[in-house]
C-alpha cells in the first residue's frame, strides 16, 4: 500500500530580508500524503526535499506511489490532506469517488504544479482542481500577488524563481486567486483555492524542479497552502525571522579599502571600493541577530576576551571543549614553524553552560589547522607538520610535542589539511586542500594533491583515499562510517564511497575526481549584505560537512542531516541527505543558523558532547582570503593583505533544541572497562568513539565477552541501526579478536553478517580478515552480493576485492553480475570490477563460461573487459591458454570484451604459453569477430608467436582501413576503426600515411580531426614527417589538430621544428601554450632549438612582465569595443575559459569566477604566473613510450596521473608509464598573450560584456524537458530510445558552435522533447518551448532535425515544428519544419534533403538545419519551439543564432 515513509520534521530557511512573523505555539502535527509516480517530474526526489522541511514546521509527510492504495477512503481518512505531484492519466471511479467524498467531506487537497494535468478521464477532477494545463514555457519570473489579505498570502514574502511558465485551460470559475503571472500575453492564473463542501482546494502552478522546491519562499507558501486545506487552524508559514526591535547597526569609516567584488555577467567590473563598515556587536548583542529553527535557541559558550579567532575545535573524553585560537592566520607562516597560536582548553565548572576555566594546553604554534585525539594526547596538523602533543604530568600542559611525519604544502594556509577525525577503523581522517602533500610517512613516499585522506595516529602510515574538484575543508562521517566531504567552491557536497586504494589494485585502471552531490550551489543568507569575490549567491568559502550523529534533535535531523558553514553568507547550512542506491544526493534544507550581522562569520559546526551543534563565529568582517585585488599584496599565506582583519574576537555557540533534556556532565574514565563498552552504545555517536578508542587503546581483551554479546544484539533503532553493534565489531577489529585467536569473536562477526540493521551486515563484511577463507565463505554465503541493501552488496564486494583469489567468490561475482544485481548503479559497477579484478583468472573464466539466456549488458562488458586487461598486464603467460580455450562458445560480448582487454594490457615482449587446444580455439574465435575485435586478437597471437595466424594480418589491416574509409558507417564507427587501424599497424609508418589519404576535401572537419587524433596512437617516429608534408593541404582546424598531435611524442616534436625551420608550418599559426610547451620541453635539444628559433623570429614574451603591463595599461585601459572583444575572446579565450556558457572548462570561468576590475584582470592575463592557486600550475608528463602530455593535475594516486590538457580533454596516465613527471611553478596560461593581441584587442578583450560575437548558443538548460540519456520514449529504461554522447563538449557543425547541456550522468534535462500522443512520455510533454534571444540573427541554426515517429515511419511534409521568431516589438514570424523535408526519424541514419547528418552518438542520429529570419537586423526577443499539427515528437538537442553584422 503506501510503499514509503520518510520520517519528517525540519526546518525552514532563512529569509533574505529580515522580517517579524510569530507562528502559533506549535499543535498536533499534521498529517499529510504525498502522492507521487515515476514521471519526469520526480516526485520522490522532491519529496525527499521537501518532507525534512516541513517536518520542522509541524507537518509529518508520508510519501506514496501507490495510487489504489492512497486513493481509498480508509486511506485518505487518517491524513489531514492530501498533497498529488505527479502526471497519472488516468483515474479509476471508485478513486474518483474517494477523492470527491474526501474533500466534500473536510479533508483538504493540495494539488502542485503537474498535479493540473492529472487524471485526464475525470472532467469531475479538473473542475477540483480548478484548472488544466495547456501548456508551458520556461523563464525566471516573480508572481504578483492579488489578493493580499486572504490567509495564505497575508505576510507572504513574494519570491523569484526558474520555472514553467504554465497556460491552463478549462477554468472553472469558482475559485478565488491568489496570485497571476503575468507577461505579454496577459496575466495567467497562477495560485488559487477553492472550497468544496465542507473541504478545501490549494492549487499552485509553481514546482518543475528542485530549483523552485528549494526556495524559502515556495517552501512558505506549500506550507500555508496546506495549513488553509487542512482547515485545522491558523494559517503561516514556520520559517523564523530576525527578531523585530533590535537597536540598528552603527557604521564607520574604514579605514582602508575593502574590495568590492560584484556579481554580474561582465567580466572586468568592480563596484566602488567599500570606505565604511558595519561596526562589531558585542557578543550579547550578536546573538541576538542568530536566527535559528523554531524550536532551537542559540546559546553562547565562550568569547573575547578570553579567546580569539578560533579556527577549529573538538572534544575529549571528559567533554572539555578543545580550540585551536589562531592570530597568525593567514600570512604569519613562519619557516621555522613557532608562532602566536595557541590550543586551549575551555571548560564550564559551574554548569551555566557558559565557559569559565580556559587553560592553555599548547602555545607557540603557527597556524595548526585542526585536531584530534589518540594514544593519551593530541594530534594536530601543523602544515607542513603532523604533530602529537601530549600532558604526561597532569596539568593540562603539553610536555610532549613530536613530530609524526611532515609534508604538507605550505603556500597557501586556507588551503591545507583540516578536519580531522577519527574513524571506525581506528585511522584518523582528513581532507586537504590545494597545498597538497608530498612527503614521506612509513617509509612510504606520497603525493598527492587536494582531497580525503587517513593516517594511523601513531603516524606509521598515510592513504590518500580520493581527490576532490577544487580546495577542500570538510569531513563528515555518518553512523554506518559513510564518509561526506564539502569543498569550497562551487560543490558544498562529495561523497567518498570506493577509496583509490581499490582502484590502484587493479592495474591499468584509475579513479576520477569526487564530483558534487548538492543539487545545487545555492545558499540563502537573511541578509543581503554579502560580500563574495566569486560563486556570487553560492557557497565560495564552505566549511565542514558534519552530519548529525546524536539523538538530541528531533528524529528527522538524525543521521540524514549535514552541517555546512559559510561565512561570506553569515550562516551555517542543513543539506539533507537522500540516498540513491549507494550513491548520494544532498539538498539545502534550511539554515541552522544565520545572522544579518555582517561580522558572523560561522566557520565550523560540530555534534558535541551534548548532542547540541556547536559553531564557531570567527567573527571577522573580512573573508576573503585571495585572489589578491588590485594594489594590495599577497602575503606569505597567499592571503591579500589588509589591516582590516580582525585579531581579537571570536565565539562559540551551541544551537540548543528547546525540548531537550538537560545533559549531565560526563566523563568517560580509560581504566573503567565497564563504562566504557556501556557508551558504545550511547545515543551521540561522539561518545560512542571515544569510547571505542579509549577499548582499543587499553589494548586488553577482558571486554570481548562484552563486545561480542553487543554484537550479538540483534535490536534495532527508530532509524533501522544498532550503533552499538557496529563500534563493538571495530572495537572487536582493534583488539586482534578477529584474527582466529578468539573464536566467540569471530563467530559474533560471521552472524552479524545476517544482523537485521544494514548498517550491522555493511560493516560486519568489513572487519572479517581478508585472508581468511572461511570469512569469505561467509559472505558468500550470507548472500550479501544479493542483499536488498545497495550499501551492503557494495560493502561485500569491496571486502571480496581484497581477499585472495578465489574461484568460489570469482563465480559469485559473476554470478552476481550477470544477473542485473549492480545493473544502474555507478559505484556498484566500479566495486564490481574491483572484486572481479581481485579474483581475476577464475572471474574471466567463470564469465566466458556462463550462458546468457540474453545478451549480456553494457556493464557485464564493461567490467569484463576491465577485469581483462587488468589480468594481462599481469603477464599471465601460463594460465592464459586456459581463459582463451573458454572464448570457443562463449557469449560474442563477453569474447570481445576479453580480447580488447588482453590486447590493451599484454606486456610488450611476454610470450604466451598457449596449448594447441587454446589455438584451434583461437582459429575458430578470429572468424567469429567483427574487424576490429579480429585485429586485436591477431595482433595479440602474432606477439605471441602463435603460428596459422599470419594470414590474417593483411586481411584485419584492409579490413580495418575499408571500415575507416566507409562513408555508409557512422562516424564514430569509422573513427574507432581507424583508431584500432593505428594501433594493429604500431610502428609502421605506412598507416599514418594511409588515414591522411583519407582526409578529402569532402571529408568533415569532425572526420578530419578524428582521423589526425587517430594517428597520434602511432609508434612509428615516422609518422611526425607524414603529418608535416600533409600540413599546407590541411583546413584550420584540422591543422590545430596536427599542430596538437605532433606536441604529443619527442620525435615528432623535432619534425614539427623540421617543419617550421623549413617554411612548411608558419611559426605565427602556433597558439602560445604550444610555443611555451616548445620551449619548455623536457628534451633539452628540442627546447634549446625552440628558444633559438622563437628568439631569431621574435616568439620569446619579454621577461619582464612588469613593463609590458606598464607600456600597455595607457592603451588598454583606455576603453574598448566590447563587441570586438568576444572575437577576441573567442579567437585566443575560449579554448580553456568558459564565459557565459560557452567556452572550455579548463581555467577559470570568465563570467562568474571573480569580477576583477581592468587593471587587476590586465595583471592576469599578461602576467598569469604572478599569483597562481595551486589548481591552475601547469605539469609535463614523459612517458616511457615517448609522449609528451602537459596539463593541470586534476588528480594523482600511487598508481596514476591524471592531467587535464589545455583542450579540457582529461588524460589518465599510469604511473609505470612515467618517464618524467615536471612540476612547475608556472600558471597553465602561458606568458606572452601580448604577442597574440594587439594592444587595441587587449583594450576590446577589457571591454568585452555579454554582448555576443558571430555566434550566441542559447542555453538550453531553462527550455529543456527532457533528459536525453534516458528513454524519451516509451520506456525510461530502454538503451535504444536514448541520444548519448561520450562527452558533453561543445560540438562544431558547419563551423556553427553548439553548446550542449551536460545530463550530469541521467538527471538534468538537456534536451527540447515537444509533445505527441504517442509513447508513454511525449503525451506529457510541453507544445512548446521558450528560449531568449535579445539579439538580431541572420540565422538560426538547430541542431536536432529528428523526432520520434517521423519520417520513414510517418507521412511526408507534415508541419512536425514551428520555430516562432518573436521581435521585441511584439510581431511573429513562423518557419515551418517538415516531416520528411527537414526533419527525420531519431533511431537511425535517414537522410531527408532539408538538413544535413550533424551526428551519429552512438547508433542514433542528430541533424543540422538552419533558418533565414526575414528581418535580420530586427532585435528578437525570443524563439519559441512550436509543436505542429502531426504526430511526429520533435526533438531539440542545440540552437545557436549568428549574430547580424557581428565580424
Amino acid at each position: 500500500m503506501i510503499r514509503r515513509l520518510l520520517l519528517a520534521m525540519a526546518f525552514g530557511l532563512m529569509p533574505k530580508v529580515p522580517l517579524l512573523a510569530v507562528a502559533p505555539p506549535p499543535a498536533a502535527p499534521l498529517k499529510v500524503l504525498f502522492l507521487g509516480d515515476r514521471g519526469h517530474h520526480r516526485p520522490s526526489e522532491r519529496a525527499a526535499q521537501l518532507i525534512p522541511v516541513l517536518a520542522g514546521r509541524g507537518i509529518d509527510v508520508t510519501y506514496s506511489e501507490d495510487v489504489a492504495g492512497s486513493l481509498t477512503p480508509e486511506t485518505l481518512s487518517t491524513y489531514d490532506a492530501l498533497l498529488l505531484y505527479a502526471n497519472i492519466e488516468r483515474i479509476e471511479p471508485a478513486q474518483e469517488r474517494a477523492l470527491l467524498d474526501y474533500v466534500a467531506g473536510g479533508g483538504g487537497f493540495v494539488p502542485v504544479h503537474c498535479a493540473s494535468y492529472c487524471f485526464l478521464n475525470s472532467p469531475n477532477y479538473v473542475e477540483l482542481v480548478g484548472a488544466q494545463f495547456l501548456r508551458h514555457g520556461q523563464g525566471e519570473f516573480e508572481t504578483e500577488v492579488v489578493d493580499p489579505n486572504h490567509p495564505i498570502m497575508a505576510g507572504f514574502e513574494p519570491f523569484r524563481t526558474w520555472d514553467e511558465t504554465y497556460v491552463h485551460t478549462r477554468h472553472n470559475e469558482d475559485r478565488h486567486l491568489l496570485q497571476v503571472r503575468a507577461d505579454g500575453e496577459g496575466r495567467e492564473p497562477w495560485t488559487w483555492v477553492r472550497s468544496v463542501g465542507q473541504g478545501r482546494v490549494f492549487y499552485t502552478a509553481y514546482g518543475h524542479d528542485h530549483r523552485t522546491w528549494t526556495e524559502p519562499g515556495f517552501q512558505d507558501l506549500i506550507e500555508r497552502g496546506i495549513r488553509w486545506a487542512a482547515g485545522k487552524g491558523a494559517v503561516f508559514d514556520s520559517r523564523p525571522r530576525v527578531t523585530e526591535g533590535l537597536p540598528p547597526f552603527r557604521y564607520a569609516r574604514a579605514g582602508a579599502p575593502i574590495p568590492n567584488y560584484l556579481p554580474g555577467e561582465r567580466w572586468g567590473t568592480q563596484g566602488e571600493p567599500i570606505t565604511t563598515m558595519q561596526e562589531p556587536l558585542e557578543p550579547s548583542e550578536s546573538i541576538k541577530h542568530l536566527v535559528v529553527p523554531r524550536g532551537f535557541h542559540p546559546e553562547l559558550f565562550a568569547a573575547e576576551p578570553e579567546i580569539a579567532k578560533p579556527i577549529c575545535m573538538n572534544w575529549d573524553h571528559q567533554g572539555r571543549l578543545w580550540i585551536v585560537e589562531s592570530v597568525d592566520y593567514p600570512n604569519l607562516k613562519n619557516e621555522d614553524n613557532t608562532g602566536q597560536d595557541r590550543i586551549t582548553i575551555c571548560e564550564d565548572t559551574d554548569g551555566d553552560g557558559r565557559a569559565d576555566r580556559f587553560t592553555v594546553f599548547a602555545e607557540g604554534l603557527n597556524i595548526p589547522t585542526s585536531l584530534t585525539f589518540a594514544n593519551g594526547g593530541v594530534v594536530v596538523v601543523q602544515a607542513p607538520d603532523t604533530l602529537f602533543l601530549k600532558d604526561t604530568d597532569g596539568d593540562d600542559k603539553a610536555d610532549v610535542r613530536e613530530v609524526l611525519f611532515t609534508g604538507w604544502g605550505t603556500d597557501d594556509t586556507h588551503a591545507g589539511p583540516s578536519n580531522l577525525r577519527y574513524g571506525l577503523d581506528g585511522w584518523i581522517y582528513g581532507i586537504v586542500g590545494y597545498s597538497a602533500f608530498r612527503g614521506t610517512v612509513g617509509g612510504e613516499q606520497h603525493r598527492f594533491g587536494q582531497g580525503f585522506f587517513r593516517f594511523r595516529p601513531d603516524g606509521s602510515a598515510l592513504e590518500f583515499l580520493r581527490s576532490t574538484n577544487n580546495n577542500s575543508w570538510g569531513v563528515g562521517f555518518s553512523e554506518e562510517g559513510f564518509l561526506f566531504g564539502s569543498t569550497a567552491n562551487g560543490c558544498p557536497s562529495v561523497y567518498l564511497p570506493i577509496p583509490n586504494r581499490y582502484y590502484e589494485a587493479v592495474r591499468g585502471w584509475a579513479p576520477t575526481v569526487l564530483q558534487n552531490i548538492a543539487d545545487s550551489n545555492r545558499f540563502f543568507p537573511i541578509t543581503d549584505r554579502v560580500r563574495q569575490v566569486d560563486w556570487h549567491g553560492g557557497f565560495t568559502a564552505a566549511a565542514g560537512h558534519a552530519l548529525y550523529t546524536a539523538r538530541t534533535y528531533p528524529a528527522h535531523y538524525w543521521n540524514s542531516t549535514a552541517f555546512v558553514a559559510e561565512p561570506t553568507g553569515h550562516l551555517v547550512a542543513t543539506f539533507t541527505l537522500e540516498r540513491r542506491g549507494t550513491d548520494f544526493a544532498s539538498h539545502y534544507g534550511w539554515n541552522l543558523a544565520a545572522s544579518d550581522d555582517e561580522w558572523t562569520a560561522p566557520i565550523m559546526a560540530e555534534v558535541g558532547p551534548d548532542g547540541h551543534v556547536w559553531v564557531i563565529d570567527w567573527y571577522n568582517y573580512i573573508v576573503q582570503h585571495n585572489p589578491t585585488p588590485q594594489g594590495f599584496e599577497t602575503g606569505r599565506g597567499n592571503a591579500y593583505e589588509t589591516p582590516l582583519r580582525d585579531k581579537t574576537r571570536g565565539r562559540i555557540y551551541r544551537i540548543v533544541s528547546d525540548g531537550a533534556p538537560p545533559i549531565e556532565p560526563r566523563t568517560l574514565d580509560p581504566d573503567d572497562p565497564d563504562r566504557l563498552v556501556a557508551a558504545l552504545t550511547d545515543n551521540t555517536m561522539f561518545w560512542r568513539l571515544h569510547a571505542q578508542r579509549l577499548i582499543v587503546e587499553r589494548g586488553r581483551r577482558d571486554v570481548v565477552p562484552a563486545l561480542v554479546g553487543l554484537v550479538a544484539d540483534r535490536s534495532v533503532d527508530q532509524i533501522g541501526l544498532n550503533p552499538g553493534a557496529i563500534h563493538a565489531l571495530w572495537a572487536l577489529k582493534g583488539l586482534g579478536a578477529l584474527d582466529g585467536s578468539a573464536p566467540e569473536a569471530t563467530a559474533a562477526a560471521v552472524a552479524a553478517l545476517g544482523h537485521p540493521s544494514a548498517g550491522v551486515r555493511l560493516n560486519a563484511a568489513k572487519v572479517l580478515p581478508a585472508d581468511d577463507d572461511e570469512a569469505t565463505r561467509a559472505i558468500l554465503g550470507a548472500n550479501l552480493l544479493g542483499d536488498e541493501d545497495p550499501q551492503v552488496r557494495l560493502s561485500a564486494l569491496l571486502a571480496l576485492a581484497e581477499r585472495p583469489e578465489s574461484a568460489e567468490a570469482a563465480e559469485a561475482i559473476a554470478e552476481a553480475l550477470a544477473s542485473g544485481a549492480f545493473d544502474g548503479d555507478a559505484w556498484l559497477g566500479q566495486a564490481a570490477t574491483a572484486a572481479a579484478a581481485g579474483h581475476a583468472g577464475p572471474f574471466l573464466e567463470a564469465i566466458a563460461s556462463r550462458h546468457f539466456e540474453r545478451p549480456p549488458g553494457e556493464l557485464v562488458a564493461e567490467v569484463t573487459g576491465r577485469v581483462a586487461e587488468h589480468y594481462a598486464r599481469g603477464g599471465p603467460a601460463d594460465s592464459v591458454g586456459s581463459l582463451l580455450a573458454k572464448l570457443d562458445g562463449a557469449a560474442p560480448e563477453v569474447s570481445r570484451a576479453i580480447v580488447a582487454g588482453l590486447s590493451q594490457g599484454w606486456p610488450e615482449g611476454r610470450i604466451a604459453n598457449v596449448g594447441d587446444g587454446a589455438a584451434a580455439a583461437l582459429g575458430r574465435l578470429v572468424e567469429s569477430l567483427p574487424p576490429e575485435s579480429k585485429g586485436q586478437l591477431v595482433s595479440l597471437v602474432e606477439r605471441w608467436g602463435v603460428p596459422g595466424f599470419e594470414a590474417y594480418a593483411a586481411e584485419v589491416a584492409s579490413a580495418l582501413l575499408q571500415a575507416a574509409a566507409d562513408e555508409e558507417r557512422s562516424e564514430d564507427a569509422r573513427l574507432d576503426a581507424a583508431r584500432q587501424f593505428v594501433i594493429f599497424k604500431g610502428d609502421d609508418p605506412e598507416a599514418a600515411a594511409e588515414l591522411l589519404a583519407l582526409i578529402t576535401p569532402q571529408t568533415t572537419p569532425s572526420m578530419a580531426v578524428g582521423l589526425i587524433s587517430a594517428i597520434s596512437r602511432s609508434e612509428a617516429p615516422e609518422a611526425g614527417a607524414e603529418l608535416v608534408e600533409a600540413y599546407a593541404s590541411l583546413t584550420p582546424a584540422v591543422r590545430d589538430e596536427v599542430r596538437r598531435v605532433l606536441l604529443q611524442r619527442a620525435d615528432w616534436a623535432r619534425a614539427l621544428m623540421d617543419g617550421i625551420e623549413s617554411g612548411e608550418i608558419p611559426i605565427g599559426q602556433l597558439a602560445l601554450d604550444q610555443k611555451r610547451a616548445l620551449t619548455d620541453h623536457p628534451n633539452e635539444e628540442i627546447a634549446e632549438r625552440a628558444r633559438a628559433l622563437m628568439a631569431e623570429g621574435g616568439g620569446l614574451p619579454n621577461p619582464d612582465r612588469q613593463r609590458v603591463i606598464d607600456e600597455l595599461a595607457p592603451v588598454v585601459l583606455a576603453g574598448g569595443d566590447p563587441t570586438a572583444g568576444k572575437a577576441v575572446y573567442q579567437q585566443l579565450c575560449s579554448k580553456c575559459h568558459m564565459h557565459s556558457g560557452e567556452g572550455g572548462k579548463v581555467g577559470p570561468d570568465l563570467t562568474g569566477m571573480a569580477a576583477h576590475p581592468p587593471e587587476e584582470l590586465l595583471v592576469h592575463i599578461l602576467d598569469p604566473s604572478r599569483s597562481v592557486e595551486g589548481n591552475f600550475v601547469q605539469y609535463t608528463v614523459a612517458t616511457t613510450d615517448g609522449r609528451i602530455l602537459s596539463g593541470l593535475l586534476a588528480s594523482e594516486t600511487k598508481t596514476s596521473l591524471e592531467l587535464i590538457d589545455v583542450e579540457g580533454k582529461s588524460q589518465t596516465i599510469l604511473r609505470e608509464d612515467v618517464e618524467e613527471f615536471i612540476a612547475s611553478q608556472k600558471s597553465l596560461m602561458p606568458e606572452g598573450f601580448e604577442a597574440q593581441a594587439t594592444p587595441q584587442q587587449l583594450a576590446d578583450l577589457m571591454a568585452f560584456l555579454t554582448r555576443p560575437g558571430k555566434y550566441l548558443p542559447l542555453d538550453l538548460r531553462k527550455a529543456a524537458t527532457v533528459v536525453s540519456t534516458r528513454g524519451m520514449f516509451y520506456d525510461e529504461d530502454s538503451r535504444a530510445e536514448r541520444i548519448v554522447f561520450d562527452d558533453w563538449s561543445t560540438k562544431t557543425v558547419e563551423g556553427v558552435p553548439f553548446q550542449l547541456v551536460d545530463p550530469q550522468g541521467d538527471r538534468v534535462p538537456n534536451a527540447v522533447l515537444l509533445h505527441s500522443p504517442q509513447g508513454r512520455n511525449p503525451p506529457r510533454m510541453p507544445r512548446s518551448a521558450e528560449l531568449p534571444v535579445n539579439a538580431p540573427a541572420v540565422r538560426i541554426h538547430l541542431l536536432g532535425g529528428v523526432g520520434g515517429w517521423a519520417y520513414p515511419y510517418s507521412s511526408e511534409e507534415s508541419v512536425s515544428m514551428i520555430v516562432r521568431i518573436h521581435y521585441q516589438d511584439g510581431t511573429t514570424e513562423d518557419h515551418e519544419l517538415r516531416n520528411g523535408v527537414h526533419i527525420a526519424d531519431y533511431i537511425r541514419r535517414v537522410d531527408v534533403p532539408g538538413s544535413i547528418l550533424a551526428f551519429e552518438p552512438r547508433g542514433r542520429q542528430l541533424r543540422y538545419l538552419a533558418i533565414q529570419p526575414e528581418r535580420p537586423d530586427d532585435r528578437i526577443d525570443r524563439i519559441e519551439l512550436v509543436k505542429g499539427e502531426d504526430q511526429t515528437a520533435p526533438l531539440v538537442m542545440a540552437v545557436t543564432v549568428e549574430i547580424a553584422g557581428a565580424p
